[in-house]
């Protein structure tokens, strides 16, 4: 197997194993919410997420979860 084929094979893994993540940017704009407001919720935990370094990181299914929760 040459490098290009290996380089495929692995980007279709993480496609279909690794959860989409989204910075907390990415994140304001589908919720439609503010920068400060994005910020209290990922520090209250309201939001779950990860912080990696300095950047927040949450998961496209979390936020689906924390948008089905207001129903």
């Amino acid at each position: 197997m040459d490098h290009n084929e290996y380089k495929e094979a692995l980007d279709a893994y993480k496609q279909e194993r690794l959860p989409v993540v989204l910075t907390a940017a990415e994140a304001m704009d589908i919720l439609g919410v503010g920068k400060n407001t994005m910020y209290r919720l990922l520090k209250s935990g309201k939001l779950p997420a990860v912080r990696v370094g300095r950047a927040w990181r949450i998961s496209l299914n979390d936020i689906y979860n924390f948008l089905v929760s207001f129903r």
